[in-house]
């Protein structure tokens, strides 16, 4: 009994327990002069004693006009019941300005709720050419900034506008953004009411991408190809009525292409700091370790965390002046990048450290220099130092301590010791210099110190580095091929694509020793040629980053068919350059 009482308590709870909003909406926002615009005032539950907002001006030409419905379902055991009641308009402006329609009210559950107010901007209409293909069809670009400097990011938005009905959409040929660093964002296809010199439009954001600058001077972005599928209506029959149920439309084909813009990019200034990481933005870093305390050849991590605003993506692993009795690990990197770095983001760098020694040692603080957009100069913040105490390892193999922690005794008893077993004399029963023996002692120990932070620093140069990534750029590659081939397995297709296009890149890159800021298809074609690999091969290598750009972007359902096929292109074409370069 108990049980049926709580669950005729849970079903009616149902009704009452989601709050209860008063919404506004308009299917014209903006509106022309005149035009006839749908108001409607939803409330998820039944209603009653619905007071009537004020509409400033505009005249009303019907309403309000009320409806309701409902829904029931019984899902997983659980019961939901949704009603909704909705209280229209249809109004009008008689000229050009802003409408404010204040809040309405309206009774439900026994409490009183009020909608937000809405603003609806009327602008004039302006005579229509329904004739003209490229009046009712075409493609803008919006970008963020047209004047940047080298490294700095912007946005760029391409917009179809359309008064035509379309059956259908296909990118056709994407700019060349020569010049550039790219990051595609995803962007909504679903289109919108917007007026533009006082014509309405169907628009949608077609493509969207944060760009970087990579080099000065007045870079062009060529135009973006869309294919478009036009429904044109055919004239009716007057002679046979029923013919106009069938085939009353055709469907023609236009190639709608946009403009080429020019993005005017300058020089950072000089001089530059010596710690310069190439990010410009705005950004904070901070550093933190896991563990203070451990033993010798037990690991620790080290976390570097840069957050904000800009090339955030570009910004390679720090070099960081870690103890030498430390063993190294390339560091683990993770990305939430949000809009290409234009929104605030987060990159971590975590080392793997391994102390083999006992002793305190100490993770120096790091400098980070950036180019500060906002304050346009140069900017350096640092992490905090990190003191790590190393104790004794549990293993007694592994008890003994490095050369470098080693401690000398007393010279002086070192001498005294041996002079007690050994005597030492010349022919003329003098005693050898001293000197000779000191030096004779000593010098090994010092040549293995000299030799030891000789290789120390060699190891933390930036160009030992490039030389390492040159060496195994093919093995870095595969490992993104791999990675592709997991999103394949997962059928994500547009992490496969972009997978694949980072490991192309990112070989290039690292095989040809050329910076990412540096990053182009003209590089790619200035190093092939420099290098003497054929024209076949370069074609090739361009070929499928390109293929792989346009992919991304085909219909969802066309993009299982190349993708086999593409990631053993990408393994073939690696595999080529490197013959070549024996």
């Amino acid at each position: 009994m108990k049980k049926i009482l709580l669950s005729i308590i849970l079903f009616f709870g149902l009704f009452i327990t989601n709050a209860q909003t008063l919404t506004v909406t308009t299917d014209k926002n903006p509106a022309l002069v005149g035009e006839q615009i749908l108001i409607k005032f939803t409330v998820n539950a039944k209603a009653k004693d619905f007071k009537s907002p004020n509409f400033q001006g505009l005249r009303i030409l019907s309403g309000p006009n009320s409806s309701s419905s409902s829904s029931y379902s019984f899902v997983n055991g659980e019961s939901k019941s949704e009603i909704t009641t909705t209280y229209s308009y249809y109004v009008s402006a008689s000229k050009e300005g802003n409408y404010t329609i204040s809040s309405a009210s309206v009774n439900a559950n026994k409490k009183t709720i009020s909608s937000n107010p809405l603003t609806i901007k009327v602008v004039k209409g302006k005579k229509q050419e329904n004739n003209n293909i490229e009046k009712n069809l075409f493609i803008t670009v919006n970008t963020t900034k047209k004047n940047i400097i080298v490294g700095e990011q912007i946005i760029v938005s391409y917009k179809l506008h359309t008064r035509l009905e379309l059956e259908n959409t296909e990118l056709s040929q994407l700019p060349n953004l020569n010049g550039f660093w790219k990051k595609d964002l995803e962007s909504s296809s679903r289109f919108k009411r917007e007026v533009i010199d006082g014509i309405p439009y169907n628009t949608a954001i077609i493509k969207k991408t944060v760009l970087t600058a990579q080099k000065s001077g007045k870079l062009e972005i060529d135009p973006i190809k869309v294919t478009c599928s036009i429904r044109i209506t055919n004239q009716r029959n007057r002679r046979d009525p029923f013919a106009n149920f069938f085939n009353t439309y055709n469907v023609r084909e236009e190639i709608v292409s946009s403009k080429k813009i020019t993005i005017n990019v300058k020089d950072l200034p000089s001089p530059k700091p010596n710690n310069f990481s190439g990010g410009v933005g705005n950004f904070e870093i901070s550093s933190k370790t896991d563990k203070n305390e451990l033993n010798a050849n037990d690991a620790l991590t080290y976390t570097i965390k840069l957050t904000g605003t800009g090339n955030i993506e570009l910004i390679k692993p720090f070099l960081i002046d870690f103890p030498k009795d430390f063993e190294v690990y390339d560091p683990k990197i993770t990305e939430k990048i949000f809009q290409g770095g234009n929104k605030r983001s987060i990159k971590t760098f975590e080392y793997l450290l391994i102390p083999r020694y006992k002793g305190d040692y100490k993770i120096p603080s790091y400098n980070f220099s950036f180019f500060d957009t906002k304050q346009k100069k140069y900017v350096t913040k640092k992490t905090q130092s990190h003191s790590i105490n190393v104790l004794k390892s549990n293993n007694d193999e592994n008890n003994t301590t490095s050369f470098s922690q080693q401690k000398v005794e007393s010279v002086n008893n070192d001498i005294n010791y041996i002079k007690n077993s050994t005597i030492f004399s010349e022919k003329n029963n003098q005693k050898i210099n001293l000197t000779i023996i000191y030096i004779l002692f000593f010098l090994p120990i010092i040549l293995m110190i000299l030799l030891s932070i000789i290789l120390s620093v060699r190891n933390k140069n930036p160009l030992n580095l490039i030389d390492k990534k040159h060496k195994l750029a093919k093995k870095i590659a595969s490992k993104r091929l791999k990675k592709a081939n997991e999103f394949l397995k997962a059928k994500n297709y547009d992490g496969f694509y972009e997978e694949i296009e980072k490991s192309l890149w990112g070989y290039f890159s690292d095989k040809f020793k050329v910076d990412i800021i540096n990053l182009s298809k003209d590089s790619i074609n200035d190093y092939f040629t420099k290098y003497e690999i054929s024209k076949d091969v370069k074609n090739q290598f361009i070929d499928l980053i390109n293929s792989c750009e346009l992919e991304r972007y085909s219909p969802a359902s066309n993009k299982s068919e190349q993708v086999n096929s593409l990631l053993s292109e990408a393994e073939k074409i690696i595999i080529n350059v490197e013959a070549e370069l024996k």
